[in-house]
This record gives structure tokens, C-alpha cells and sequence, in this order.
């Protein structure tokens, strides 16, 4: 299943991304704050379709794109040993009236039940890291 097509206001992203982020994502940073909304950080090493100007050049000015989504809903959170987050696959399963994200690797899992998500913006940046996490 494609995220994007998960995520709300999602022009841009369709653009960026035609076939959907395929590649192996990194979940940055999760937020939750007293008003119920859970802000969730999405990192993709994936290079975009469309040249976005204002970022530079792919390889050179940045090789991460963040994706900044948020929901005003969440049923479940459940994260174990986040230390060891790392890029790896993001499975998306989307059941009657919520949307179910899970990530694994090694000892790190992570599963979300969220009732939708609202695109917010992307930014980027350059990481030395590889694609494991290793310098």
C-alpha cells in the first residue's frame, strides 16, 4: 500500500513521489502534544521525481528528504527499543476506520494506529550516515 495515498493534502508529495516512497524511510522524531495530536517525522533517502529549486541539487545540497505529517486522531502507539531506530521498510495496512503503520528491525519495532494523516511540509538536509547507520 502506498502512504501517500494514506496522507491528506498530498499534492505535492504526489509529485515528489509518483510511485509512493519505495524505498527504505526512517521514522525521525514522533510528537505528541497535550492537544491530541501526534506529529510524526518521515526520512527518505528515495531521490524525488521533480527538481525542487528552492533544495538545490540532489547529492550535492541534500540526499534526505523529511516528511512532516500529523494527526489530530491516534488509536495506538506502541514502540519498542527506539535506540535502535534505523532506515528499514514501513509497512502500511489500512483497516475499517484507521490506518495501521508498523516498522521492525532488529530489536526496534514500532506500530501506529492512526485515523489519518495531514501532509504539513518537507524539508531537507545532507546525512554522512549510510543507509544502516553507519558512518
Amino acid at each position: 500500500m502506498n502512504l501517500i495515498n494514506q496522507i491528506t493534502h498530498n499534492k505535492f508529495l504526489t509529485e515528489l513521489f509518483p510511485s509512493g516512497l519505495t524505498g527504505p524511510v526512517l521514522i525521525g522524531q514522533i510528537n505528541l502534544d497535550l492537544g491530541g495530536k501526534l506529529y510524526l517525522n518521515i526520512h527518505t533517502r528515495q531521490k524525488p521525481e521533480i527538481e525542487v529549486l528552492k533544495w538545490g541539487t540532489w547529492g550535492k545540497d541534500y540526499n534526505t528528504i523529511v516528511v512532516k505529517l500529523y494527526t489530530r486522531a491516534r488509536k495506538n502507539l506502541h514502540i519498542t527499543d527506539w535506540n535502535n531506530v534505523t532506515y528499514s521498510q514501513l509497512i502500511i495496512q489500512q483497516n475499517n476506520d484507521h490506518i495501521l503503520l508498523k516498522q521492525t528491525h532488529d530489536s526496534f519495532q514500532l506500530e501506529l494506529e492512526l485515523t489519518g494523516l495531514i501532509f504539513q511540509e518537507c524539508s531537507t538536509y545532507t546525512d554522512d550516515l549510510d543507509i544502516e547507520g553507519n558512518e
